[in-house]
């Protein structure tokens, strides 16, 4: 019974050690979403179409970032894709830079 139970552990941790998965760092950043935003928008706005920022710099506490970067294994594509806002002092978007995207 327990050759039995240690066996079929080895084998499960064996299959799921042979399955392939793309590798998502940062942000999952929606192609759809990505235009959604302009300027103007408020900052609660943005968070609640984008989420959470990867980034925030200390240093530039009205500039912040998203950033998406996949390594698909099966296809062997790698990207990086993501977006810079910047806020005014009200916390409404002053000026957005999309870079990896396709319009």
């Amino acid at each position: 019974m327990k050759q039995a139970f240690v066996l079929c552990v080895a084998l499960l941790l064996l299959n799921t050690s042979c399955m392939q998965r793309s590798i998502h760092q940062g942000n999952e950043i929606a192609q759809d979403k990505v235009w959604l935003i302009q300027a103007g928008d408020t900052k609660f706005q943005v968070e609640s179409e984008w989420g959470t920022p990867a980034i925030l710099d200390p240093l530039h506490p009205n500039r912040v970032e998203y950033v998406q970067q996949v390594h698909d294994l099966e296809s062997k594509e790698q990207y990086v894709r993501g977006m810079i806002v910047e806020y005014d002092a009200a916390l409404r978007v002053k000026s957005i830079e999309r870079f990896g995207f396709k319009e």
